[in-house]
This record gives C-alpha cells, sequence and structure tokens, in this order.
C-alpha cells in the first residue's frame, strides 16, 4: 500500500533495514533526483550493492517493483522539502517564534546537506577554481542577493567574479562569456526566465553552466554542474525565507573547498590584501570612530 510520503517512510525505516537495503536507503536520501532517474544499475552501481538487492529495497519500503518506486518517490519530491517546518502563528510568543524560524534553518541546511552530492560539489569548486572569470545569475531579494554575495566571496579568492541581477544584463554578458569562463545560476524555483535563458546562451557560447536550484527544476536539466537542494517555497509571507540562507551557506561551502585548494602563495597573496584593506578602514575612520 502506498505512503503519503515515500522520502519520509525511507527516512523512518533505514535503520530496520537489511545492509544492502540501507545502502540503496543512503543512496536514495541522498540524491533523490538520480533516483527519480537512474536505471536499476545505475542505482545498483552508485549503491555498490546487487540490482537484486535495489528490488528487494523497492519493495521493503512498500513499492510493487522499481517503475512504481520509481513514481511514489516522484509524487513525494514533487511535495517539496521531506520536512515540515511549523508554521509561525499571530499568537505566537517571541521565544516560540525564533524557535521555529531557527528550527526552520537548521532543517533546511541540514537536509540541503543531504540533497548534495559531494562528488557535483567537487565539480564546482574545481571549475570555479580554474575559471578564467565567473558570472552569477540571480533575481529578486533572494536569489539576486544571494548572487552579489557568491561574487564578493569570489573575488576574494582572487577570481574574477561579477553578479548580475537585471534580467537584460545577464543576457547580454552571457552573450560575451567564453570558453574557460564559468555562469552560475542561483534560483530556487528554476523558471526564471531571464536566468534560464541567460545560462542557455552561456551554455552555447561555450561557457561551464552551474546552477544552485532545486531538484527537477527546469534549470537543473539545463547546465553541466547542477547542485540540487530540496527548499519548499514560503507559504505565507511572514514564513522563515529559508532558501536564501540555506542557498548562502553552498556558496560558504563552495569558496571554503576552493580556498583549502590554492597554493600556499595565492593564501598569502589573499592575506596581504585583506590585512591593506583592513588598515584601510582604519585610517580612513573620522576621528572619534
Amino acid at each position: 500500500m502506498p505512503v503519503s510520503n515515500l522520502i519520509h517512510h525511507i527516512r523512518d525505516v533505514a535503520e530496520s533495514l537489511r545492509p544492502a537495503e540501507r545502502k540503496v536507503a543512503d543512496m536514495v536520501l541522498g540524491d533523490v533526483d538520480f533516483a527519480m532517474r537512474a536505471s536499476i544499475t545505475e542505482l545498483a552501481q552508485r549503491a555498490d550493492v546487487s540490482e537484486p538487492s535495489v528490488t528487494r529495497f523497492c519493495r521493503a519500503v512498500g513499492a510493487h517493483g522499481l517503475r512504481d518506486f520509481k513514481m511514489q518517490l516522484a509524487q513525494s519530491a514533487a511535495g517539496g522539502l521531506p520536512y515540515a517546518s511549523a508554521e509561525v502563528a499571530s499568537d505566537d510568543g517571541i521565544g516560540t517564534l525564533l524557535d521555529k524560524v531557527a528550527d526552520a534553518v537548521v532543517q533546511g541546511i541540514a537536509h540541503a546537506r543531504a540533497s548534495l552530492d559531494p562528488a557535483v560539489v567537487e565539480a564546482a569548486i574545481a571549475a570555479l577554481g580554474r575559471a578564467r572569470r565567473v558570472y552569477f545569475f540571480g533575481v529578486g531579494t533572494g536569489s539576486g542577493i544571494v548572487a552579489q554575495d557568491a561574487a564578493l566571496r569570489m573575488l576574494r579568492l582572487d577570481i574574477a567574479a561579477s553578479a548580475f541581477v537585471d534580467g537584460h544584463l545577464q543576457r547580454l554578458y552571457a552573450g560575451l562569456m567564453e570558453p574557460g569562463d564559468v555562469a552560475f545560476a542561483i534560483s530556487q524555483s528554476g523558471r526564471s526566465v531571464e536566468v534560464n535563458e541567460s545560462i542557455q546562451i552561456a551554455k552555447e557560447r561555450g561557457a561551464t553552466t552551474i546552477a544552485l536550484t532545486n531538484a527537477g527544476s527546469r534549470l537543473a536539466w539545463v547546465v553541466d554542474i547542477p547542485l540540487l537542494l530540496r527548499v519548499p517555497a514560503p507559504s505565507e509571507p511572514h514564513a522563515p525565507g529559508v532558501s536564501r540562507l540555506v542557498h548562502l551557506s553552498v556558496i560558504d561551502a563552495l569558496a571554503i573547498g576552493i580556498a583549502l585548494r590554492l597554493a600556499p602563495n595565492a593564501l598569502k597573496k589573499m592575506r596581504d590584501a585583506q590585512e591593506r584593506s583592513g588598515d584601510e578602514r582604519e585610517t580612513s575612520a573620522p576621528d572619534g570612530a
């Protein structure tokens, strides 16, 4: 009998499964988008188990077989992120309000970590680290702000980076990109016309394309390196803006990953630049500041 949410169900029963089936469960929870698309051979190879183990796993979690499992998985994924944070109510006290917002953010980042494929993150770090220049595309008060913050993080790593939040400028600069450049799109829904068109233009120009977006979105299927998350859109205007904070945490992880791979002389150059910048701010401060 189908369960109401297969992702929830797999998480609940994972510890009770046989070792091989648990490996399949961990693989599915770690990359739901891959699990929805992969063949039984690909699933078995990714989980490092036999194909019969994949079939047994599907039945153990209540599906009739792989096809039924994928259908249930797609239906569950379509509902958004596999967690339900408590909605903020008008009669909540300040303590309750703080708890709900903090819990939503913590859960969002935790599930983002579970969604991200380390191999894909490594590919993104490598592409950004060797890029001739990086253009970040995002629109709105969420993705646009993250794009601007990401460009600043790259500049601090001595990577030529810019952020564009205007659709016209996004298309214009995408059309100037070349092989060796990286176009990085940030879009929770993956349905932004401006961002999607700009990424397509950049790809046609030979640039490497990366996206930080929700699994299953249109944008996710277009780019070379999809960083897939499962973050729900806020149900109410006053709901916690989890996606922006989750996106910022991923950008932080990418920047730290790049920094750790830089040569010692590059790190010294960055530290020297930061020290000079700090000295300038100190000397330019007004008296008594």
